[in-house]
């Protein structure tokens, strides 16, 4: 079964950033609203950031028969706005720094019926355990390569500061391209970007 999500508000980099994190999930599907009546959204993602006191999108969203579930995707994940938007029928508060397996896991529990926050305003799930994420698929050279690439490093950089070869270097992009499914060096720097990939970590890897 395919969860058809919609991204309403936001700019194009996150509109980019959620398909390719519901493409690698697997499962999901980004929607389009102007489509809603031919077929419907499961869940509606509302960027309310920035916008007007009164602005009246997600009441809207949450009367829209064509729109099963709403929540909220941000980066402000204030306790106050939070209480105040799930007691408006409201089916989640999701902020926009969870890993895509985080994300996966709060979609398909909203779609099942529950009201989520993720993450917890108490903290994060599991105290301090890391939690696992997409960028677990990838050894540690790609995932050094990925997180260089998402500097703009060249090839011949790379290989450089890695101190291997470049026949390596196109080796380690090859197959993290395979594993996360992407096709191209800027649908690599999205993936990098969205997936906690960066090179100012690397050392820690």
């Amino acid at each position: 079964m395919i969860i058809r999500v919609g991204l309403l508000g936001g700019d194009e980099l996150v509109r980019r950033g959620l398909e390719s994190m519901l493409r690698t999930l697997g499962g999901f599907e980004l929607g389009s609203f102007k489509d809603r009546m031919r077929a419907p959204i499961d869940i509606a993602l509302i960027e309310t950031f920035g916008t007007p006191l009164d602005d009246t999108t997600l009441s809207r969203a949450v009367a829209d028969p064509f729109i099963r579930r709403v929540a909220v995707f941000t980066w402000n994940h204030h306790p106050g706005l939070v209480d105040d938007v799930l007691s408006d029928g409201v089916s989640g508060y999701l902020g926009k720094s969870l890993t895509a397996i985080q994300l996966g896991r709060a979609l398909r529990a909203i779609h099942l019926g529950e009201a989520v926050v993720a993450p917890p305003l108490g903290g994060h799930a599991g105290g301090g355990n890391r939690v696992p994420s997409e960028a677990d698929i990838l050894t540690t050279r790609e995932r050094e390569t990925l997180g260089l690439i998402a500097t703009g490093r060249s090839n011949d950089e790379i290989a450089q500061e890695m101190r291997i070869s470049l026949n390596s270097v196109k080796s380690y992009i090859r197959s993290a391209y395979r594993k996360t499914g992407v096709q191209s060096r800027s649908q690599a720097v999205l993936w990098a970007v969205n997936h906690g990939v960066r090179a100012d970590v690397l050392e820690k890897v």
